[in-house]
Parts: C-alpha cells; structure tokens; sequence
C-alpha cells in the first residue's frame, strides 16, 4: 500500500512538473488579488489623471507623459478582471472568446506602451537637468511631444496587430496558463523573441543611460560646489538646493505655470531633481514588476513562477499612483485637494 502511495505521489508530481498552479484555492487567492489590484489601479490612475487636467500646475511636458503612462494603466487595470476570471477556470474560458482576445491585446499593447513612456520620459528628464533651455524647448515642443506619445503607442500596437492579422498568433484562452494572452498550441514560438527584441534592449538601453548620466551631472556639480558650502553642519536640503541651481534650468515659460515662475530659482531647481528621482522610483518598479513575468516567457521550465510572476505585472498598473501620491509634491497637493473636495484650492 505505501509503494503504491508513494508511486502515485511521485507520478503526480512528475505529471505537474509543467504545472502553472498548484491547486485551485492557489487560484482562488490570486484571483482575489487581482480584483483589489484592478480596484486600486483604476481608482489610484483615475486620480492621477483627473490631477492633471485639473490642475494647470502639473500640465508640463513631463506629465503629459505620466498622463499616457496613467492611461495604459488604467487600461490595464479595467482589464485584470477578465485575467482573474481566467484563472478561476481550469481548461476553457467561459465567456465570449472575443472578451478574452482584447483582453490580451490590451495588455501586450499598454505593456508596450509603459515602457516606451518611461523611456520618453527619461530622456526628458536627462534633456531637462543636464542641457540648455533652449535644447529642451526645441526636442520637446507641444508638436513633437505629441508626436512622441502617438509613437508609444503604434509601436505595440503594430507588434500586435502585424502577428495577428497574418496569423503568425492566435489571441484568446491559453490553457497552460489559465490565461488571456496568446494561444500557444497556434501560434508562432518566435512571438516572445519578438515581444522582447521590440520592447526591451533599446527601451532599457536608453532609460539606463539617461538616470546615468543625470545622477553623473548631479554629482558632478555637487563636488564643484562643496568647497562653497562651509562646514559639514550644513544640512543635505542645503546642499541639494545649491547643486540643483547649478544643474538644472529652469522651466520654459510654456511649460511653467506663472506660480512656478515667481518661486526662487533653487526651490524650482531642487524641485526638478526631486521629481527626477521620484521618476526613477517609477522606472525601477516596472523593472521590478515585468522582468519576472518577462523571464517566465522565455523560460518554459519557469511556468511555476508564471503566477506570481503575472501577479507583479499587473501590480504594476496600480503602483505608481502610490508613488506620485508618497513622493511627488505636487501630485501630492492635488491629490489632496480632489480627495478631500476642496477642488478650488487646487493649484493654479
């Protein structure tokens, strides 16, 4: 009798070798987290966006960037539902097929599109600390920031849509995973080189390279400086103060309000550092949250990690409103205001 246990034990645990879950009230756990994550991430991005429009403050070229990245977000965030409704159902989707392929599509193009803002909005932030007015107010005029967001967008968008008109993949219910996302079984096992070479190596590249070299600037300026501030009593905000006003320029008059104008040229500097950084906490949370779900992609004997793994990549969708919330000043303010309902106190 115990051979016989054992033999059964040990046949189901090489039959679940390539098991994605491990029981079904591991599914159930999940699909509850994936419900309070969609709650939290349409509420905490519809917040972000209602900021912004509301407030002529925060309707700078940077944000018009976090706007998009709130959108794809939100987009995703409406769709989590119908990932969790997935996963609630072992071998086949019990809704409209229809609904499970958009699902899917939406999620491919709004991951594209959240790295491709990131990348926008590093070089934003480099062009921003570490080059001339004039530079800036030429690369990110309101026509071509337009143009940048458009590009964020048509980038997933023709990764997903070329692959699918054609045939080369199949959207809809993915068994294995107990997802909406695309059809292994009829389709191409080049699609997820594909996703990674269009996403990943340029994005990433460009991203990495412009924190570098604004902390580089930062830092630079910060060693010309020090021998100017006197004795080690003088506190950090001082010395980020006076770094900051030799290494930023201040905002060009379309992008400034008049309230930002008349502040003290080291506050506003200092300002744009601190939001720098903060947008660095944002880059780092999405690397944190989509390089496990890229790495279950690319590694089919990871599919026991496929679960949690989609868990941090739809987290994703609801963290940075989190961080503008914690980190950013003036969201912060607004936030506050929208919340509370005192929307005529919100910043002009």
């Amino acid at each position: 009798m115990a051979a016989l246990i054992n033999s059964t034990i040990a046949s189901d645990l090489m039959s679940c070798t390539f098991c994605a879950y491990f029981s079904y009230t591991q599914r159930q756990v999940l699909a509850a987290i994936w419900f309070l994550m969609s709650f939290v991430g349409v509420t905490g991005n519809s917040l972000v966006i209602i900021a912004i429009l509301s407030s002529p403050k925060l309707q700078r070229v940077t944000n018009y960037f976090v706007f998009n990245l709130s959108v794809a977000d939100l987009l995703t965030s409406l769709f989590i539902p119908f990932t969790a409704v997935a996963v609630l159902n072992e071998t086949e989707w019990p809704l409209p097929m229809v609904l499970c392929s958009i699902t899917a599509f939406i999620l491919l193009t709004c991951l594209g599109c959240s790295i491709n803002n990131l990348a926008c909005i590093a070089v934003n932030r480099f062009v921003l600390i570490t080059k001339k007015q004039e530079t800036y107010r030429r690369l990110f005029s309101k026509r071509r920031t337009i143009l940048a967001i458009l590009i964020t967008w048509l980038i997933p968008l023709f990764t997903t849509v070329v692959p699918t008109s054609i045939g080369y993949i199949q959207l809809g219910f993915e068994p294995k995973y107990s997802s909406c996302s695309w059809v292994l079984a009829q389709s191409s096992n080049g699609f997820v080189l594909i996703l990674f070479a269009t996403f990943c190596p340029i994005q990433l590249s460009v991203i990495i390279y412009c924190y570098i070299r604004v902390f580089t600037h930062i830092r630079q300026h910060a060693k010309k400086v020090e021998p100017s501030l006197g004795t080690k009593t003088e506190t950090v905000s001082t010395v980020l103060d006076t770094v900051s006003s030799t290494t930023t320029r201040p905002k060009p008059p379309d992008i400034a309000s008049s309230s930002t104008a008349k502040e003290p040229k080291p506050k506003r500097s200092r300002l744009q550092v601190q939001v720098t950084i903060n947008l660095f906490l944002v880059v780092c949370a999405f690397i944190l949250c989509v390089v496990p779900y890229a790495v279950t992609l690319l590694v089919p004997r990871s599919r026991q990690v496929f679960p949690f793994a989609a868990t941090l990549f739809m987290g994703n969708s609801c963290l940075n409103p989190i961080i503008y919330a914690f980190k950013h000043p003036q969201f912060k303010t607004v936030f506050r205001c929208i919340l509370t309902g005192k929307f005529s106190e919100i910043p002009k």
